[in-house]
């Protein structure tokens, strides 16, 4: 039934039943009449809110999204924006190359499979700037993923039927997704976007199907679309993070319900932990797996040594076709050069160099952490006694507790601890090299404690990559650390090392393996017998490694930058965003969503907490006019809406990475079908006796319009910007005046 409820006078109700009556549109009854009787049921007992007018409605409004955001999709035949990013990762699932970034992989997946279903052969690395060349078929690259862009808008129509639209609202709220000009152009490019807010909208429209069927406890709808819901959320987290607000959505709505269940009388205790036994499943576990699966495809698909190789741990590297880590010998011995990879993500290899010094210590060359794999990161492990030369045999190799020195190979310098504390930033003590082999001394010293072997070979003895192991310092009864704490400029921002003597003992940031060895002693090792791939080790250190790369993009003081703007100016439309060269010649879009569009629909979510606060204070000083059941009605509908928006929207103040207006696309889509069910409810309250129909026409006709009139930035300008001018609503808008040229 409608959502819309209101305070009104008796005989106001009456008219507007009345009225109701005459319409002829099927809606269902108005909430301003009388409590109506309990909804037709369907034949699978379900609410029969979608039939054949539905259908029809929904196929002509996907017919109608697929046209706009496929008209002339292929014009700019250049590497566009994002494209570059985005298309070389889909080109690595073709080539089967490692690669990083810090999304989930789902989206970036589906630009693999366009770009395969194009027949791309994952040559082409998608440079900014350059043409595509003739064997990238790019039109149906940007295609494949525009149809992602299109589905929003039915799943929009299907939502609004299931929280209580009736048909015109519903149509009103599909219009106005298909005639934003924001989301349309963000469909039209290879990016992640599209896919995102699809999936973002089948989560909401599950949430709402599971939602219209909470009647129907363990029903097969009820089941239906509970796990469509949770399916729903494990596609969106797996395309970007922003996921997780879509997740903090259906988890408090889902809350809500299962405490009104508790609440409610007659309900067992049986009964409650079914419902909490079935939420769980289907709203937890399931997204978690699908989650999960998504990284199982990612990692099956690259298997091969590629540039994003470094950011992950020895065993997934020595696991890797043409790794370097796959092949070298899988012993150590005094003498060998070793690398040494910290088992805390986003620390990497030890590293030192000469010309990485302490401010004011001139013999202390700096010891910290490095990603890559560079000529700064070998070092020779020697007896405690003397150097050993790596052709000595028998060789010796290293044991449980044994002592050993560590030397820089490029420097010649050891690595040891201060002999008081010194370091620049806490009181542990930092660990640096100095002097050179001829001036050892005690400080030098390391005690290894092997904690685990995860090959066959024996626990006793130092293996490369399988053996994780900790160092100790006998003079000081330190333990090597690495943190994640980054050195300052003359550090060049490396992530420090310390010598701790903390209780760290079980701390996977005082656990090291040998990455890499170099000794002509020994044979190389087939590092896929000895090691195992472990799915969710791999999963959960490729998300913390996402997490750290995500929060190193920070927006830089000191460079403007034109595409970038901040949360507090996204629903005002203050800074719209040059997508690509703005060149007179050049085929130009802006990211410009529809004024009308926005404004309305900010004016909504910013007006909505009043509202109920409005309502709450009439309710208090007993002038409340609800009938039954209606502020539940509205309740249910336009809290999904509107905490969808503040959810996706609110979280983006308290982040300090860099961000762009398309940030905001997800919480553009709720405010729209917010703003489409206030306008349905200020028409049952203040214009009753006018059908809905011709509201949600005129409002459509309006926003279709504003789309028009900016769809030149949309589909593509190639003339000159100046003869756009007009547009230029706002004078923070940069259609026309070159602030900052993007490339």
């Amino acid at each position: 039934m409608d959502s819309c409820v209101a305070a009104a006078q008796p005989e106001l109700r009456r008219r507007r039943a009345a009225a109701a009556d005459k319409a002829a549109e099927d809606e269902p009854a108005k909430v301003h009449a009388s409590p109506p009787a309990a909804p037709a049921r369907g034949p699978a007992g379900e609410p029969a809110l979608f039939d054949n007018a539905d259908r029809v409605a929904t196929v002509a409004l996907t017919a109608v999204a697929l046209l706009t955001r496929l008209y002339r999709i292929g014009r700019r035949p250049v590497v566009s924006w994002d494209e570059t990013h985005f298309g070389k990762f889909g080109a690595h699932y073709i080539n089967g190359t490692f690669y990083h970034d810090v999304h989930p992989p789902l989206a970036k997946m589906l630009v693999g499979l366009g770009e395969f279903m194009s027949g791309h052969n994952g040559s082409f690395t998608y440079p900014l700037g350059s043409t595509y060349p003739d064997h990238v078929n790019y039109t149906f690259q940007r295609a494949f993923l525009a149809v992602f862009g299109a589905l929003i808008v039915p799943l929009a129509y299907r939502t609004g039927r299931f929280l209580g639209f009736g048909r015109a609202a519903a149509a009103m709220a599909a219009a106005f997704v298909l005639f934003d000009n924001a989301l349309c152009v963000i469909s039209r490019f290879i990016l992640l976007d599209p896919p995102l807010l699809c999936f973002t909208a089948m989560s909401l429209l599950g949430c709402a199907g599971f939602s219209a069927h909470r009647n129907q406890p363990f029903s097969p709808a009820w089941w239906r679309w509970l796990a469509f819901t949770g399916a729903a959320l494990g596609l969106t987290v797996s395309a970007k993070w922003v996921g997780l607000f879509t997740i903090a959505l259906v988890g408090l709505h889902t809350l809500e319900d299962l405490l009104a269940l508790h609440s409610a009388r007659g309900s067992s205790l049986r009964a409650l932990a079914a419902h909490w036994g079935a939420r769980a499943a289907c709203l937890i576990v399931l997204p978690a797996l699908v989650y999960i699966g998504m990284f199982q495809i990612h990692f099956a698909l690259l298997r091969t040594r590629g540039t994003g190789d470094f950011k992950m741990h020895s065993e997934f590297q020595a696991r890797q076709y043409n790794s370097v880590v796959a092949h070298q010998p899988h012993e150590v011995a005094l003498g060998s050069h070793i690398t040494l990879r910290s088992h805390l993500p986003g620390f990497g290899l030890v590293h030192s160099n000469s010309s990485l010094q302490f401010p004011g210590a001139d013999d202390e060359c700096i010891a910290a952490g490095m990603p890559g794999k560079q000529a700064g990161n070998w070092w020779q492990i020697v007896s405690a006694q003397a150097r050993e030369n790596t052709t000595a045999s028998p060789a010796v190799h290293i044991a449980d507790a044994g002592i050993v020195r560590l030397v820089h190979v490029n420097t010649h310098r050891f690595l040891r601890t201060a002999a008081n504390h010194q370091r620049y930033q806490s009181r542990d003590r930092r660990v640096f090299t100095g002097s050179n082999e001829t001036s050892a001394s005690p400080w030098d010293l390391w005690r290894v404690h092997i904690v685990d072997e995860t090959s066959p070979k024996p626990r006793g003895e130092i293996h490369t990559v399988t053996t994780r192991f900790r160092l100790l310092s006998p003079a000081s009864g330190c333990v090597l650390q690495a943190t994640s704490e980054r050195l300052p400029a003359w550090g060049r921002e490396m992530s420090e090392l310390i010598c701790t003597t903390a209780n760290a003992t079980v701390d996977e940031t005082t656990l090291w393996s040998v990455e890499q060895v170099r000794d002509k002693r020994f044979e190389n090792a087939n590092f896929r017998e000895l090691v195992r791939r472990r799915l969710l080790r791999d999963t959960l250190w490729i998300n913390r490694e996402m997490a750290r790369s995500n929060n190193l993009l920070i927006p830089d003081p000191d460079r403007y930058k034109h595409t970038e703007s901040g949360p507090w100016s996204w629903p005002f439309l203050l800074y719209p965003m040059r997508m690509v060269s703005w060149a007179d010649d050049s085929v130009k879009y802006y990211e410009v969503g529809n004024p009308l569009l926005w404004w309305a629909s900010t004016a909504c979510c910013i007006a909505y907490p009043l509202q109920l606060l409005y309502w709450l204070l009439r309710w208090r000083r007993g002038r409340s006019s609800w009938q039954p059941g209606e502020l539940r009605r509205f309740w249910d509908a336009s809290k999904l809406l509107w905490g969808g928006w503040a959810l996706h929207y609110l979280p983006f103040f308290l982040m300090s990475r860099v961000c762009y207006l398309h940030h905001y696309l997800p919480s553009l889509y709720f405010a729209l079908l917010l703003l489409a069910f206030e306008i349905r409810c200020f028409a049952s309250w203040y214009l009753p006796r006018w059908s809905p129909l011709p509201i949600a026409a005129a409002a459509i006709a309006a926003a279709a319009g504003v789309f028009v009139l900016f769809s030149p930035l949309t589909f593509g300008w190639d003339r000159p910007a100046k003869e756009l001018a007009h547009l230029a609503w706002l004078p923070t808008w940069n259609l026309v005046a070159d602030r900052n040229v993007a490339v």
